[in-house]
């Protein structure tokens, strides 16, 4: 699935869309620094990638990309300044560099090196009334790069609030997509509040967009060998910029669900029939900046096919530097399939095929 922020895309979006048939191919060796971020309150360690992008006219790309030297800092001094919204400083933080194989995220195998694996890491509580300030500074060479984060609060579920989850006698109701009659949608609404004196680039809210992915999951039971295989699909109801900057509001038409669900499940291989299970809801807040950076990338075109030696718009500060440093917030529940969709998704012609006959779920 596609989710919002997915560290790995944005690193390789930015890594590929940073070599270019622009360049003179008789220019010498230009650092490039590469930083990518994305904070997240509920996580309880935090990491930022910092590398060099391949940019020697003299190398073969793809050989330095198998060098780690060729890729990381030897001696970067990195530390998270955090200041309130009127621009005081209050504290700083400085960022240990791990080896993120060690910390239980594998890189994978490919062209590029996979050891080390390094990345800058603090494990603070992250405070929805600061800006968080990155501050990298070379020390061999004294540039120094910084960027601006503000924080999504996505703890509090009064202020980063879902009716399809916070609402009891809604959740007990369930997902109902019973009816495929032209206009009839299921709706995920909700809202986020910023803190009365947010301000940061102008915007009274860190939020610029959402996006909501629902999960189908379902059973595949075999009828010969006994077994039962947990399964899902995910249907993307794609990006929306909030009305106001606060309010949240997918609709997916009943049709495209039925459809959705089909084209997941697929045709049932032999001997194989299939129990549907309650969905999954995730719902994805990110700031202005990752919006930016989402639609320039769109409409611009990025990695092999892409129009510019990387996208149009960075948030980094510094010369020779790009990347994206910036928060998000998410939310996620269960929800069940109501008893007249679950009953309509039985007798459904565009589902025949997927052999569905019963619930996993009593």
């Amino acid at each position: 699935m596609k989710k919002l922020f997915s560290p790995i895309i944005l690193i390789v979006l930015i890594l590929i869309s940073s070599c270019s048939e622009k360049f003179n191919t008789a220019a010498p060796y230009k650092n490039i620094t590469v930083i990518f971020g994305m904070l997240d309150q509920k996580d309880t360690a935090h990491y930022i990638r910092i590398q060099k992008a391949f940019l020697d006219e003299n190398k073969s790309a793809l050989t330095m990309a198998k060098t780690a030297d060729s890729s990381f800092y030897n001696n970067l001094n990195v530390t998270i300044k955090r200041y309130d919204f009127s621009n005081n400083l209050w504290d700083s933080i400085h960022l240990n560099r791990v080896d993120l194989n060690t910390e239980g995220y594998i890189k994978e195998t490919g062209t590029f090196f996979n050891s080390p694996n390094y990345a800058y890491k603090f494990k603070n509580t992250l405070d929805p009334n600061y800006i968080y300030r990155i501050v990298v500074t070379n020390v061999a060479t004294g540039q120094v790069d910084s960027a601006d984060a503000p924080i999504i609060n996505d703890k509090d579920t009064t202020l980063f609030t879902l009716q399809l989850f916070d609402d009891s006698v809604r959740n007990a109701y369930g997902m109902d997509f019973s009816t495929t009659i032209p206009g009839k949608v299921f709706e995920i609404t909700g809202s986020y509040t910023s803190p009365s004196n947010f301000s940061f680039n102008n915007y009274t809210t860190p939020v610029g967009v959402s996006q909501c992915i629902i999960r189908f999951n379902w059973l595949d039971s075999n009828s010969v060998t006994k077994t039962k295989t947990p399964n899902y699909y995910d249907y993307n109801l794609g990006y929306q910029a909030l009305s106001n900057g606060t309010y949240i509001d997918f609709k997916a038409s009943n049709k495209y669900l039925y459809n959705a669900l089909s084209t997941g499940m697929g045709n049932a291989p032999a001997h194989t029939f299939r129990l549907i299970d309650r969905c999954d809801i995730f719902i994805y807040l990110g700031s202005y900046d990752y919006y930016t950076y989402y639609q320039i990338g769109l409409s611009q075109g990025t990695g092999l096919t892409g129009n510019e030696i990387e996208p149009t718009y960075t948030n980094i500060k510094g010369q020779n530097a790009l990347g994206l440093y910036t928060s998000r917030g998410f939310r996620s529940g269960k929800i069940t399939i109501t008893p007249a969709t679950y009953d309509s998704l039985l007798i459904s012609p565009v589902m025949v095929n997927t052999n569905l006959i019963g619930k996993a779920y009593p």
